[in-house]
């Protein structure tokens, strides 16, 4: 029999997933501080925002830099005179 990669095949067994009561997630959520107050939730969601468009404008610049490279390097390889 082939081996599966599936994280709960074991030794030719199946195992049951055991599911947690929701009471034990929501407990860890609130301590993490992921749950509870809305306007926490907000903030965190805004402030999440700001990254991603952070992050968006580090890679449009990367693009624009690479482009620039990629001209000037091109503009150089022209230039070079035949020698034939």
């Amino acid at each position: 029999m082939a081996p599966s990669y599936r994280p709960y095949y074991c030794a030719g067994e199946e195992q049951q997933r055991k599911v947690k009561p929701a009471g034990r997630w929501l407990a860890a959520w609130s301590v993490l501080g992921l749950g509870g107050d809305p306007a926490e939730m907000k903030r965190r969601r805004r402030v999440a925002g700001y990254k991603a468009y952070a992050v968006e404008g580090k890679v449009k610049a990367s693009i624009r830099r690479g482009l620039r490279w990629m001209k000037a390097k091109c503009e150089r390889i022209a230039s070079i005179p035949n020698q034939s």
